[in-house]
């Protein structure tokens, strides 16, 4: 993996967004989905500073421009408990292996210290770079619905790959 001197993981700020969601434009392209169906920038920063906040982010910047983001949720199964959501994660392509692996790492990092007992997220079943991305990083492919995999790491896959001595 390529390392990138000077990349920094932080949670994201309102004033972000100004960065953010032209990130999430150019995402939206690239999945073939209709601009239009982008929130605009005034409803991010109200949802994202909300209280409590209806998402959370985190941002990867490289000299104060934000390169990636992940936006994620926090959810409840009465089957598995609490549980973290990624709903999205994007870092812009000359970047894309170095600042998505530190902002994973990151999530993985976030789900493990709050004790929640999986990470779980959506991915395109036709992205077969992501997919390899996560089988590599030692996600499982929990099911299949309408073109879209579900991955999952659940709380000891966690803590056995990825944050040993944590339990």
């Amino acid at each position: 993996m390529n390392q990138v001197e000077g990349l920094v993981i932080r949670e994201a700020a309102g004033e972000d967004f100004i960065q953010i969601r032209p990130l999430i434009v150019k995402r939206a392209e690239e999945l073939k989905l209709s601009g239009g169906c982008v929130s605009d920038i005034n409803k991010l920063v109200r949802d994202y500073c909300s209280k409590p906040a209806k998402f959370y982010c985190l941002v990867c910047e490289l000299d104060t421009k934000v390169i990636g983001y992940v936006i994620y949720t926090y959810g409840y199964c009465v089957y598995v408990g609490r549980s973290v959501n990624m709903d999205e994660i994007y870092v812009i392509s000359d970047y894309r292996e170095a600042a998505q692996l530190l902002l994973f790492k990151r999530m993985v990092k976030i789900t493990n210290n709050l004790g929640y007992r999986k990470l779980g997220w959506l991915s395109s079943k036709n992205n077969l770079e992501m997919h390899e991305f996560w089988v590599k990083h030692g996600t499982t492919v929990h099911s299949e619905d309408q073109g879209y995999l579900q991955y999952r790491l659940d709380k000891s896959t966690i803590q056995e790959r990825h944050c040993p001595g944590s339990n």
